[in-house]
């Protein structure tokens, strides 16, 4: 290219620049255009925008326009959240906006698409937005499996790879039952929840957003309902929706269910083109957000069966919303927050407080451990205990109680120290050990486990997942022990109790991450 030619189109480039302008495009006929002046600009409730919503305050959005790169930098002033591209933006919140991008000055209310006059090109595009080109949508529907069939995953024609993911649950959330009860009774037994899905679902497509769907089906595993009648329902309801859908179904329990990320994960790295995925500007939606019961009679809302929606979006970075928020505009409700939080566990550092119990003095003894399944025993055991001479007895190697009665009787009666690495969660069967200690005049201490039940029970999740050399421990026995669970007290005959305050060591980065996300639905 000549300079000259070169001088001409950059002249050119400056003219448009100086020449373009920005508005917003009322979608809705009671509102008029909004010019937007390049730098610093405020919309909000006035006559100007046709805005008399008092939900809108008179600044609800701070809008910088650079009419040179044709972007506009958004941050929310009001008390309401706005939408961008579906994607409710809270106050004090800023985000980047593009030509062609729909913004609701609050979030369902007052649609207005951004307008630059002249376009922006190519170039200008580039310098904006990062996000991918669209690829080519898939002109077939198409059945994948992964991960030994545990994840399955239904691709509807149409679908194409996007930077902008509308994430969904399905049932409660794009769903509901015919029959008004809580699990469908068969396969047939479902309406979409809302008028207003199948809408909001085109809007977001034609934003430019894939829509998927994360649904947890553990019913397919334990053959209550059969896959294949299973694939029927799902291509019934993307179709009665209208729009392009990508399924993901985990079947039974572990890394693909949610609140787990498995599903996201393969979404990511296998069905997604190799498209990266913008996080701050796609979202989750589901009904399983750990909302109370509230209202009374015909207003009554039964609590969320789970927490497992609202963990998913947490454990994989994603704003949450429910359905009542998403789709009806109603306010964000209160919810509980789960009992236990993995990210504020510490590394270890040390399993005992050095001032509260010492082991040079106890030449042989007997340690009883107590604490519930997942609490830790075997682990303070075998870090510690072992490296100090202790021989360690438990039903789980040794096969029942009595065969640990008597491992202990023959280890102190020829002089070592013992630790009973069972729950130990009721008198009577600490009594059958501290007898033995007592016959034979050696001094018996008591170590507690002190963890809560949230905790025991992600640590349960945990060493499942992590394929840790445990036997599975089923809901029914777990609530057993922790039914029969009684505090020990020094009358019981020991010389002392100590709590052990239990800190994981991780083998592994990879582990350490895996454990400070929220692995339990509750």
């Amino acid at each position: 290219m000549s300079v000259a030619k070169f001088l001409n189109r950059s002249l050119e480039r400056v003219g448009k620049d100086a020449a373009r302008v920005c508005t917003l495009k009322p979608v809705e006929p009671e509102h008029q255009t909004i010019h937007l002046s390049s730098g610093e600009n405020f919309v909000g409730r006035s006559r100007v925008t046709g805005i008399r919503d008092n939900k809108c305050s008179k600044r609800q959005l701070q809008l910088q326009v650079d009419l040179k790169l044709c972007g506009v930098n958004l941050k929310v002033m009001g008390v309401n959240p706005c939408g961008v591209n579906g994607v409710m933006i809270m106050q004090h919140s800023e985000c980047e906006l593009k030509h062609g991008d729909l913004i609701e000055i609050v979030y369902g209310r007052h649609p207005f698409e951004v307008v630059f006059n002249p376009p922006p090109t190519d170039g200008q595009e580039d310098l904006h937005s990062s996000s991918p080109t669209p690829s080519t949508a898939a002109k077939i529907e198409r059945w994948d499996s992964a991960a030994n069939g545990k994840l399955v995953i239904f691709t509807s024609a149409g679908v194409t790879a996007s930077s902008k993911v509308a994430g969904y649950d399905m049932d409660g959330t794009i769903i509901k039952t015919k029959s008004g009860y809580v699990f469908p009774k068969n396969t047939e037994d479902w309406q979409i929840i809302f008028p207003e899905v199948s809408e909001k679902l085109r809007s977001l497509h034609k934003e430019g957003f894939k829509i998927c769907f994360f649904t947890n089906q553990g019913g397919i595993a334990k053959g209550k309902v059969k896959l294949d009648d299973f694939k029927v329902k799902i291509k019934q309801i993307v179709a009665k929706l209208g729009v392009p859908v990508q399924v993901f179904i985990a079947i039974g329990d572990g890394y693909y269910r949610k609140p787990l990320p498995g599903m996201w994960e393969h979404l990511k790295e296998e069905m997604n083109e190799g498209v990266e995925i913008q996080k701050d500007r796609s979202f989750f939606v589901g009904d399983a957000a750990g909302r109370p019961e509230t209202g009374k009679g015909p207003t009554k809302q039964r609590k969320d069966h789970s927490l497992a929606d609202r963990l998913f979006a947490t454990n994989i970075g994603l704003s949450f919303y429910t359905p009542e928020v998403h789709f009806l505009g109603r306010r964000v409700e209160q919810w509980n927050k789960p009992d236990f939080d993995p990210t504020c566990v510490q590394d270890q550092v040390g399993l005992f407080d050095p001032d509260d119990i010492s082991f040079e003095s106890h030449p042989n003894e007997m340690i009883i451990m107590v604490g519930l399944p997942g609490s830790g025993k075997s682990h303070v055991c075998n870090v510690f205990f072992q490296s100090r001479g202790y021989k360690i007895v438990n039903a789980d190697t040794l096969g029942n109680v009595q065969k640990c009665l008597s491992a202990c009787q023959g280890y102190l009666e020829s002089g070592y120290s013992c630790v009973v690495d069972n729950t130990n969660v009721d008198a009577a069967s600490r009594k059958k050990f501290l007898s033995i200690a007592s016959g034979l005049k050696v001094p018996c201490r008591c170590l507690v486990m002190n963890l809560s039940v949230a905790h025991v029970k992600h640590n349960i999740a945990f060493r499942e997942l992590t394929g840790a050399n445990h036997s599975k421990i089923s809901d029914m026995v777990f609530n057993t022990m922790k039914k029969k669970y009684q505090e020990p007290v020094l009358d019981e005959g020991f010389q002392s109790i100590h709590r052990v305050n239990f800190k994981p060591k991780f083998a592994s980065e990879q582990e350490k991450k895996l454990y400070k996300m929220y692995l339990v639905e509750k």
